[in-house]
């Protein structure tokens, strides 16, 4: 009766340990990891009121839908690519203006989000920059759309990009 007993309690005890690891692993992906949230999927044509005029109709910039309505690159990987040579002048001026006041790495997939955030500011007096920086922030919007993951947080599941 005893080592039945004991047995029961090793079968709960390795049960219990099994749910707190697996529990353990699924926090963890939810708060730091996040879902793939399939934002980068194109579910058909965009026809959202958001103006991607200002990309110039060029293929690699063909603009989508995903599922959420939201305006995507149907290549995201290759506009960023396009982006670079097309924004170039502008994405210089950012680093080389701001890139040591808020620590600023080269220009990437990675830490375009302060690039976005500070394309609309250029101190600068050619307007062609000046443009280039106001588009790059627009087209940096749309890329953002295809990176959103769902991560939960206080307050509940959020969508935000990587």
């Amino acid at each position: 009766m005893k080592s039945k007993n004991r047995r029961t309690i090793k079968i709960i005890v390795g049960i219990l340990v099994v749910l707190v690891v697996c529990t353990g692993i699924f926090l963890y992906v939810a708060i730091f990891r996040g879902f793939y949230a399939s934002s980068d999927i194109p579910a058909g044509e965009y026809t959202g009121s958001a103006n991607v005029e200002f990309l110039g109709g060029k293929e690699i910039y063909r603009v989508v839908a995903n599922k959420y309505g939201e305006p995507i690159f149907e290549n995201p990987s290759g506009a960023f690519d396009e982006a670079i040579t097309d924004y170039g002048d502008a994405i210089h001026l950012i680093y080389e203006t701001f890139g040591t006041e808020y620590g600023l790495d080269t220009f990437n997939n990675e830490n375009y989000q302060m690039y976005m955030v500070l394309g609309w500011q250029l101190p600068t007096d050619n307007e062609t920059i000046r443009k280039q920086g106001s588009d790059l922030a627009k087209f940096l919007d749309i890329y953002e759309n295809s990176e959103k993951r769902w991560y939960l947080t206080p307050v509940g599941w959020v969508r935000e990009a990587t």
